[in-house]
């Protein structure tokens, strides 16, 4: 009995101290909201009603963060959902802020997509040379920071280039990867596999440049938002810390964030990114961790032959069904995975406003088939709900609504004071997880039959000590 009480009152401290919660970001890339709206697009809420503003309505359940990403010239694309010119950015964050959320800005410096395989140079930007196109980052993250200030839309992060995994303003006509290596370094390619310097070292600072032109200029204006560098997160966790180590021996510091992008059916499974989260923390302990893209189907499984994920069908769990049953089940673990790394405080998914092609007007060339709302060519669209009523909304924002992973059969039920079960040692399910001292309940299995626990230390199990 004793040992119960004991349980219990710890149990009180830890869930006391959850309360206070440590800031969290949770919320998701919106940038095609207001293309969805012209379109005539209305998203529906869980009674089937028209939501009158996305906006506010995943503010109400709980999200705080949006981000908003800007091209250059935007109309030198055909693709209609790249869309997103100073103008369009600008009324979006004020939006956003008008909200009482915080604006993530994401700079592509680019009139098109940039990700790990595209890099283009804007086609303003006539001057290529290294000095050149330092003096552009710096001009044109002056002038967005400017045009948002002025709007009264400060941003509070901002993002210097998108998934510059392997460099960004690449030399190259179309401004895709390098066809060879003799092309990396006349293209600025930065061989992030590589765990010596000297192997790129031209590229490195080439890349060094152009981030503290765009950091200086975001310091000067917003001196109070924090900075984001973004990389894609590859299956091996050292390419990470070769491209951070590299950057910083060429000299760039100056940043807040380290941005990753996790995509499982890239990526592979949430291992892999407890891997890399761990190792971030030991190389960077003073470096916040924000993963501000990632997304999960909701309609179609990939398979490896098309080209979208390897790692699909066979090291994903089973439970990550291609419906909302399993995106919900994807955000639920991936939520759960994040709580337990105190280097990180952010998570955005990527474009859950999807819902089709756009109902009047296109705003999408192809389905992605990862929105919260079902593709369908048709006017409304229904939000996503398994057969108990959860909805992907709610399972994305119990990152910050939480910090106890709650299990309905395990610690719910002692709050409600039908504490019986664990008393009685009938709840087995409660035996398969322990609490660390901040409050956080984790499966056993992940602390202790695993290689990449987050933590070592002093944990919780069955009302006992235990040193990990």
């Amino acid at each position: 009995m004793k040992r119960f009480y004991a349980i219990m009152v710890l149990l009180m401290v830890l869930l006391k101290a959850s309360a206070a919660d440590v800031n969290r970001l949770v919320g998701g890339d919106l940038s095609l909201v207001p293309a969805y709206e012209q379109a005539g697009d209305q998203w529906l809420d869980e009674s089937g009603k028209a939501i009158p503003d996305l906006i506010q309505y995943v503010q109400a359940k709980g999200w705080n963060a949006v981000r908003v990403r800007v091209f250059v010239d935007p109309s030198k694309d055909s693709d209609p959902a790249v869309c997103q010119d100073l103008k369009y950015a600008v009324a979006l964050a004020k939006r956003v802020k008008a909200a009482g959320m915080a604006v993530l800005i994401d700079l592509h410096y680019s009139d098109t997509w940039a990700d790990p395989s595209n890099q283009k140079i804007p086609a303003a930007w006539t001057d290529h040379s290294t000095e050149g196109l330092t003096t552009q980052v710096g001009n044109y993250t002056r002038e967005v920071m400017t045009a948002l200030v002025e709007a009264g839309a400060a941003p509070d992060y901002v993002q210097l280039g998108n998934e510059i995994t392997y460099g960004m303003l690449w030399n190259t006509a179309d401004g895709k990867f390098p066809a060879d290596k003799g092309q990396y370094a006349s293209a600025g390619y930065c061989p992030t596999w590589s765990n010596r310097f000297s192997d790129g070292q031209q590229q490195w600072h080439r890349l060094a440049a152009f981030l503290s032109a765009g950091s200086k200029a975001v310091r000067e204006l917003v001196p109070g938002a924090k900075i984001v560098i973004h990389t894609d997160m590859p299956a091996d966790a050292n390419h990470l810390l070769n491209f951070h180590n590299h950057i910083r021996t060429a000299g760039f510091t100056d940043y807040d964030v380290i941005g990753l992008s996790y995509y499982p059916f890239w990526s592979g499974k949430l291992d892999n990114l407890g891997a890399a989260l761990s190792k971030l923390k030991t190389a960077f302990p003073n470096t916040k961790v924000q993963v501000v893209e990632t997304a999960w189907y909701n309609s179609y499984y990939p398979y490896a032959e098309d080209g979208d994920g390897q790692y699909a069908l066979s090291s994903l769990p089973a439970s990550w069904t291609a419906d909302a049953k399993g995106m919900v089940s994807y955000l639920s673990d991936l939520t759960d995975r994040l709580k337990l790394y105190d280097n990180v405080d952010g998570l955005y998914y990527w474009q859950p406003e999807e819902c089709g092609n756009g109902y009047q007007k296109k705003v999408l060339n192809k389905w992605s088939n990862r929105g919260m709302w079902p593709s369908l060519n048709q006017r409304q669209h229904s939000i996503l709900r398994t057969p108990d009523g959860r909805t992907p909304v709610d399972a994305l924002a119990r990152y910050v609504k939480e910090v106890l992973p709650i299990d309905p059969t395990g610690v719910e039920k002692m709050r409600d004071g039908e504490n019986e079960k664990m008393r009685n040692g009938e709840n087995e399910k409660m035996r398969h997880f322990v609490f660390d001292l901040m409050g956080r309940r984790i499966s056993h299995s992940l602390i202790f039959s695993t290689s990449h626990s987050p933590y070592k230390g002093v944990y919780i199990r069955n009302g006992r000590k235990v040193v990990k």
